[in-house]
């Protein structure tokens, strides 16, 4: 069981402490390197180690040029919490592209509770969960974020898909986001010849 399992996991003691919590609009994202544990059995404790602290340092590199902050380090995982979704989904994808194995992401947003240095509510639980089911090298954003997103310069969502969370009788609507693939434009000119347009994502 993965921390981001643990954390999808209903908790009444962290119910708890949310009395006298301040509520605000967040976006919680979790993560978590897959296959991790077979790494470490196969390379030993000190090379797991080295991969660790290397992502947890280009990580951080990451999500605060993004505005972002890693709230907990989990292990092999993260959660992360930012201001705006679109800088949570960037992050992520971000991420997933620097992560030394293959990553998963979960991504939420919307009302959490502020207690210490800690952030508790249903967003924080319901991003565990999509994380949680997601494969290696997927993004899952669930329909709060996806709507509120909107058009996102160089990304592509698919979806939606439907899929079933511990604790939550309905089931919910993901996307999975990723990088979109673009086709280059040619290159427009002035009359001196200086290039205007490089082509690339709209």
């Amino acid at each position: 069981m993965t921390a981001v399992h643990v954390l999808a996991t209903p908790d009444e003691e962290r119910e708890a402490d949310a009395e006298g919590g301040a509520p605000i609009e967040l976006t919680v994202a979790f993560t978590d390197l897959e296959d991790f544990t077979t790494y470490t059995e196969a390379e030993g404790d000190d090379a797991a180690s080295r991969l660790l602290i290397g992502h947890h340092r280009e990580s951080e590199l990451i999500v605060r040029s993004r505005g972002g902050r890693v709230l907990k380090r989990l292990g092999d995982g993260l959660m992360l919490t930012f201001p705006e979704p679109e800088a949570a989904v960037l992050a992520c994808l971000e991420l997933s592209e620097a992560a030394p194995l293959r990553l998963r992401a979960g991504i939420h947003g919307g009302k959490v509770l502020v207690t210490g240095d800690d952030v508790i509510g249903h967003v924080v639980n319901l991003a565990a969960r999509a994380t949680a089911s997601a494969e290696g090298g997927e993004l899952v954003v669930t329909d709060h974020v996806r709507t509120a997103v909107g058009d996102l310069r160089g990304v592509a969502f698919d979806g939606p898909y439907t899929r079933s969370f511990k604790g939550i009788e309905e089931k919910a609507p993901v996307y999975l986001a990723s990088r979109r693939v673009c086709r280059l434009a040619d290159p427009q000119t002035d009359p001196a010849g200086r290039r205007l347009f490089d082509g690339g994502c709209k």
